[in-house]
């Protein structure tokens, strides 16, 4: 994309931005915003979704005013008549001062709300596992050291315990760590003690079910766990193409009405779960 799309872009949005910092300037006189506005242009753009922040001066610092969003097929080829302003008035902050403040203000109220979703999955577990015989790694039945899980037989320390001997929470929370069934949406979550202290949990949760003869793998224990969080509107399915939140039907196929990468009757393959609720919910 060059500087000539810029231009058509910038042109394309500058009535309605106009009209609307001018109605904004009514309505926040004590702002002090400015009629000189700018389009924030990032480094380069990528093909599917991409978001141009529209700001303005104020008095206390960079104003929102808009968003022009579209949607960039891999010909790299604009389409104008897709193109969609979207009017905001908010104080602006970069993505950076997003995920601080993220960062910052959820890691508590989120592990609460985790660790009591933890309590209501591990008894919703009661009488809907039998214990089978699983190849999975941390099986309750047929225990085998790790490393025959691993196609290359690399050993490491805490590989080198037989299943019967793995009491400990830490233990079981490496493996769990490590285990190609960690789910996609834990690598989501943006804060980091969030996200160590869900896995403490889960490793507790994993080793009491398992002393009560309830779970038959890490496999089995991550997709119950995801589907509980589904249920509970924790996790969401987000598009890697238009870079945004959607929502899937019953059959796993997704909804948005126009989409040049949605394949016809079948799952696509840019949806993955992130975590946290879906934000039309």
């Amino acid at each position: 994309m060059n500087g000539d799309y810029k231009t058509q872009i910038t042109e394309r949005v500058k009535e309605g931005v106009n009209n609307w910092v001018g109605e904004l300037k009514t309505k926040h006189p004590e702002l002090l915003l400015t009629r000189q506005w700018r389009a924030l242009w990032p480094r380069g753009f990528e093909e599917g979704h991409n978001v141009v922040p529209v700001v303005t001066s104020a008095k206390q610092g960079q104003h929102l005013v808009a968003e022009a969003s579209f949607v960039l097929p891999a010909s790299m080829e604009l389409d104008l008549d897709a193109l969609e302003l979207s009017l905001k008035d908010e104080a602006y902050a970069s993505g950076a001062q997003v995920q601080a403040a993220s960062e910052a203000n959820d890691p508590l109220g989120t592990l609460s709300s985790l660790v009591r979703g933890i309590n209501g999955f591990l008894e919703s577990l009661a009488g809907k596992q039998a214990p089978v015989v699983s190849s999975d790694p941390l099986s309750t039945i047929n225990p085998r050291p790790f490393s025959a899980a691993s196609p290359l037989s690399i050993q490491r320390p805490w590989e080198s315990h037989a299943l019967q001997d793995i009491t400990q929470v830490e233990d079981i929370r490496q493996a769990m760590a490590k285990s190609p069934y960690l789910p996609e949406w834990y690598a989501t979550i943006s804060s980091q003690k969030v996200a160590d202290d869900l896995l403490t949990r889960l490793a507790e949760g994993y080793l009491h079910q398992r002393s009560l003869g309830r779970t038959s793998g890490l496999k089995d224990y991550f997709e119950l766990y995801t589907a509980y969080l589904k249920k509970e509107n924790k996790v969401h399915e987000f598009c890697s193409y238009k870079g945004k939140p959607v929502k899937l039907d019953d059959r796993g196929f997704c909804t948005e009405s126009y989409c040049s990468k949605k394949p016809f009757q079948a799952v696509c393959p840019r949806t993955s779960l992130r975590f946290g609720a879906h934000p039309d919910d």
